[in-house]
């Protein structure tokens, strides 16, 4: 029985676009970010350089290090075609920023030779985008993402049936999807340390030393996985978060970079189609204090000032040491589609604070709405067309002359990728 889950994963995805767009940097050690790394290439991984990392360290480590201000809208278009040619090939395929699953299940005739059809695949994305691509190939999904992980940079491993105990049984646990540093850790204390070991563990003693997950642990370690490959239509939230170029006191800073973050992240709900039933607020403190809250609307929204003030509300309860930021990030959740229809609140919240004032006349409400929503409706176009940067509006005009500016909008520090 073939296996039925191709995983691709692209190499060091940012600094490969980067690489691709500029040939000077192609085989230099190159990283993407600015104040931390995003992504390094493969030259720069030599010298320990890892994500999150900070550049004053990277320069250190590599001093010949070249590094790029990341661009988002320019990777998305890179991993859309890289997507684009895998739904050629899969009649499903799940995607993440740069990495897809494509379920192959009940297609042996089709694809007799699926490491030939996987070959194919990677052929056609470095002649098509310049890019290279690491395949696993497994009976499911975790089999596959682990095969992928025992290749890269630009391999390709099939794991079939008769060959998976070997596989996976020597292994560190830390290998295992599911298990992290803590996981292990915990682990380690009980001198389980491979795979194989991990099975020396009952069902119920790794639900008593892990709860639920570990029910879910003690089928993988098994390599099973009954997780099924869906198309992500909508995902699960919509991240948009960045540091600070200088640790922060300064509320108008403060402010304007929430209302940024909040703009770009309801500005992708609108383009996907998607309004958010909960918003969420994470700061983090400059000595490295990190606090965390979501909290549900009243009703579901993909307006910028609604979710601001709600965003607000959370971070005034959120943010109440007097210490400097370092990192602010806002979260979109619950999403579901747009209709279009909006249902009419008799009480309308305040922020984060519970519905306690009676509105007098809710059509007042409702009107000025439609009239956000059809504002926005335009701005999204012009932005489309000219550039994120060709419009700039609320709060975070108090970001002009603080952070500099491109065509798709202000320079983050870190920018957040996430859908």
């Amino acid at each position: 029985m073939m296996a039925c889950v191709l995983h691709i994963d692209i190499d060091a995805f940012f600094a490969s676009v980067e690489q691709a767009r500029n040939p000077r940097l192609m085989g230099k050690p190159v990283a993407v970010g600015s104040g931390v790394v995003a992504s390094a290439s493969y030259e720069a991984r030599k010298f320990g350089l890892q994500a999150g990392m900070p550049l004053r360290k990277a320069r250190e480590l590599c001093p010949s290090l070249r590094i790029v201000v990341g661009h988002a809208p320019i990777y998305r278009c890179f991993s859309e075609r890289i997507f684009a040619i895998c739904s050629e090939y899969a009649p499903a395929v799940e995607t993440y920023l740069d990495e897809a699953y494509c379920d192959w299940n009940g297609m042996e005739r089709l694809y007799p030779v699926p490491e030939a059809v996987a070959s194919e695949i990677r052929r056609r994305v470095f002649e098509e985008t310049g890019l290279t691509i690491t395949a696993g190939i497994g009976r499911n999904r975790m089999l596959a993402k682990m095969a992928s992980k025992t290749v890269k940079p630009n391999g390709l491993r099939s794991v079939l049936p008769a060959e998976e105990d070997a596989f996976i049984r020597d292994l560190p646990v830390i290998r295992l999807p599911g298990v992290g540093p803590k996981t292990a850790k915990l682990l380690g204390k009980l001198n389980i340390r491979t795979i194989g070991e991990m099975r020396l563990l009952s069902e119920d003693s790794l639900r008593n030393l892990l709860g639920m997950p570990g029910l879910i642990l003690y089928a993988r370690c098994r390599g099973q996985d009954t997780q099924v490959i869906s198309p992500r239509e909508i995902p699960r939230s919509i991240r948009r978060e960045t540091s600070f170029h200088q640790d922060t006191t300064d509320r108008e800073t403060v402010d304007g970079v929430l209302y940024y973050l909040t703009e770009r992240a309801t500005n992708t709900a609108r383009r996907l189609g998607l309004k958010a039933r909960q918003v969420g607020v994470k700061i983090h403190y400059c000595d490295g204090l990190e606090e965390e809250t979501t909290r549900k609307l009243t009703t579901p929204t993909q307006l910028d000032t609604e979710v601001y003030s709600f965003a607000l509300g959370l971070f005034e309860r959120l943010y109440v040491r007097r210490v400097a930021l370092h990192r602010v990030g806002v979260a979109l959740a619950g999403l579901i589609p747009d209709d279009g229809f909006r249902q009419l609140e008799i009480f309308e919240a305040r922020g984060a604070s519970s519905a306690t004032e009676v509105v007098a006349d809710p059509c007042v409400g409702l009107r000025s709405q439609r009239r956000e929503r059809t504002l926005l409706a335009h701005i999204d176009q012009i932005r489309e067309r000219y550039g994120y940067a060709s419009v700039v509006c609320g709060k975070s005009l108090h970001l002009l002359g603080k952070l500099e500016q491109d065509d798709h909008g202000f320079l983050l520090r870190t920018s957040s990728l996430t859908l």
